[in-house]
């Protein structure tokens, strides 16, 4: 039996989702002081790529496309562990300026190197040309979506 363009619509959301799901949990981060998840580890390196800006809480809240309670709890508990650090802005004190502590560098760093190797176990079952396949279709849709 063919499937319809609404099957390969839902088998592929079904896909979509369970991988996301997976991902979820294995590109968290622990170790023995620290658990980050996803979200807050993409937090340490959105703020790890605006060294040249100062990143504020509308910054990260844009990024993520969260509301700004949501980001200043994600903020909160990345300064409960120490990971950022806020500062008043020195031109306008109505605006917190977040930044990236030593040990949230660190952090990031370590948890990178760690999302990036169960990544590499994740694509151990994919071959180069589905690699190249899969980057290309990841950039496609995210160029349409973009716009």
């Amino acid at each position: 039996m063919k499937k319809t363009t609404n099957d390969r619509t839902f088998e592929l959301m079904e896909m979509l989702f369970a991988i996301s799901r997976r991902m979820r949990g294995e590109m968290s981060y622990t170790n023995s002081f620290i658990h980050l998840s996803i979200v807050q580890i993409q937090t340490l390196i959105f703020l790890h790529h605006c060294k040249t800006k100062n990143a504020t809480m509308s910054d990260i809240a844009e990024y993520f496309h969260i509301e700004l309670p949501s980001a200043t709890s994600l903020v909160n508990k990345l300064c409960a562990q120490k990971l950022v650090a806020r500062h008043g802005d020195s031109e306008d004190r109505r605006l917190v300026i977040i930044t990236l502590t030593a040990e949230g560098k660190k952090c990031m760093e370590e948890a990178m190197n760690h999302r990036r190797k169960k990544l590499e176990k994740m694509l151990s079952y994919v071959s180069a040309e589905e690699k190249s396949q899969l980057i290309s279709i990841l950039k496609t849709l995210s160029t349409k979506l973009v716009t």
